[in-house]
């Protein structure tokens, strides 16, 4: 069983946790899209991710526009 790992949603620091990167992306996009109204492509939200994960703000991996 793979271990839930968490983010925070860049907008309003919501915890989001998901078993495994690429479920943790698609999760974080589809909580950017539904609670902000804000469409971002999978790469970038990919990015943001992958920063958080690496101990980095995911706000400095790249700005998200209209957050």
């Amino acid at each position: 069983m793979q271990e839930l790992l968490s983010v925070k949603c860049p907008s309003c620091g919501s915890d989001i946790r998901a078993a495994g990167e690429s479920k943790l992306v698609d999760s974080l996009q589809q909580h950017l899209y539904e609670k902000h109204a804000i469409e971002m492509p999978p790469e970038r939200v990919r990015e943001n991710v992958a920063a958080q994960l690496q101990g980095f703000d995911g706000y400095n991996a790249r700005p998200i526009s209209g957050a």
